[in-house]
């Protein structure tokens, strides 16, 4: 879990290597890497609990989900835990005041977790081993522009395997730490038809460490504030491209296939550090109000030798696939010759607990601000505007949740007719927990 979503390749020609110039009549590809508006935090977690309250966790974690944001937070389970979840992500972009002509749909497993609760002599806490999609490609793309309709499929994402411990170190201070291995990668099967008929098959691969750092200081009983970082990193990339272009002339009418393709496995991401703080405030048992901030310093993302595959020319004398395009450094996820801004975001989130004779049902509800971190066609990084609402429901040792994001904002865009364009998100979480032992 991008700059503009249909920026093209071509944009990133302030690279220290040329590349070669589009046709004027046919538009790019946009670029190969994951679009990050709407998810330009990675200090952000996983959970329908969490999201319900508007990401707003940093001081309130307290379940399974706790090592995806707080790592401190492990150290208030007192019983086994598993959780599970899942997410349903779409999004619509277009030009401010039209239809939206890019379009995405994906379903994708987000988290799991398995936690089990520790004792050192006076110190108690908990240990987890946890897996993490940040960043999913899995879904189907459309993009439909005047001359061109690109589909995109895609499988995988950037996936976090974190063992991690939470403990109590003192009555009001709490601390943890999670170990992260990013592994897998992606596949995307492009298609596009208008004037020149493509298709394109691309293969990622990235590997790397980092740790994410989390305390947690109760002042006063109904009181806690958090504090998160995640180091940066330099996580090792293999990227594989394949290209087939299909050219046809009117007189005779032929239709020419060229293929061209290329591997490397030196390819390198750094990816920013990251840096939270939270308040949570219990006023009574049953209610829960909190705010978050948190800086990404997409400034420092950088992707090195990113490269591009040219077609091959029809002209049978001149067959020969060219050789890849390679650009030593590039912004990333951008690709483009502006530098990126570093994001931040304001979450605040409420929870109100209904209780009954044998249930709990928690009811949430959060408002957030999202800076991201490209330029927009006036210099400035857009900030969007979203809310979440969610809901819960407690039985013995099952707790089931469901939360829905909303986001959106607008922007300058030069590539809109009218001038302005417009994205809106939609994110659905579910999650499961089961605590062993536990009666309610």
């Amino acid at each position: 879990m991008c700059g503009a979503w249909v920026l093209a390749v071509a944009a990133a020609s302030a690279a220290q290597e040329p590349t070669p110039q589009p046709s004027p009549e046919v538009p790019e590809l946009p670029p190969d890497e994951l679009d990050f508006q709407g998810l330009t935090s990675i200090t952000l977690g996983s959970g329908a609990r969490a999201f319900g309250m508007g990401g707003a966790f940093l001081a309130r974690a307290d379940d399974a989900t706790a090592a995806s944001w707080n790592p401190a937070g492990l150290s208030y389970l007192r019983n086994p835990e598993i959780s599970i979840v899942g997410a349903r992500n779409s999004f619509d972009r277009g030009p401010e005041g039209g239809e939206a002509n890019d379009t995405f749909v994906g379903r994708t497993p987000d988290f799991a977790a398995v936690a089990y609760p520790v004792e050192f002599g006076s110190v108690t806490g908990a240990v987890q081993l946890s897996y993490q999609r940040v960043f999913s490609f899995r879904g189907n793309r459309t993009v439909d522009k005047e001359g061109f309709v690109l589909t995109t499929e895609g499988t995988g994402g950037y996936d976090v395997l974190a063992f991690g411990t939470g403990l109590q170190v003192s009555r009001s201070l709490r601390a943890g730490i999670t170990l992260n291995r990013w592994m897998n990668g992606y596949h995307q099967s492009r298609a596009r038809t208008g004037l020149r008929r493509q298709r394109q098959e691309l293969d990622y691969e990235l590997s790397g460490w980092n740790v994410n750092l989390g305390l947690m200081w109760t002042p006063q009983e109904s009181v806690n504030l958090g504090l998160v970082a995640k180091t940066p990193f330099t996580g090792s990339l293999k990227l594989r491209r394949d290209r087939t272009d299909l050219f046809t002339s009117e007189t005779p009418p032929v239709i020419t296939t060229t293929i061209n393709g290329a591997e490397r496995d030196d390819l390198s991401l750094d990816f920013p550090a990251a840096l939270g703080v939270g308040a949570s405030w219990r006023p009574r048992s049953t209610l829960t109000l909190s705010m978050d901030y948190t800086r990404t310093l997409w400034s420092e993302g950088r992707i090195h030798n990113f490269f591009t595959v040219p077609p091959t020319p029809p002209d049978p004398a001149n067959a020969v696939p060219p050789d890849p395009v390679v650009f030593p450094e590039l912004p990333y996820p951008t690709l483009v010759d502006r530098d990126q801004e570093d994001t931040y975001q304001l979450r605040t989130g409420a929870e109100y607990v209904i209780i009954s004779s044998h249930l709990k049902v928690p009811l949430r509800a959060g408002y957030f601000l999202d800076r991201q971190y490209f330029r927009a066609g006036d210099g400035s990084a857009p900030v969007f505007h979203g809310f979440t609402v969610g809901a819960g429901i407690l039985a013995g040792p099952f707790l089931f949740d469901a939360a829905y994001v909303h986001e959106s904002g607008s922007y300058l865009d030069s590539g809109e007719p009218q001038g302005r364009a417009f994205t809106t998100f939609r994110r659905v979480f579910v999650s499961l927990m089961y605590r062993h032992g536990a009666s309610r």
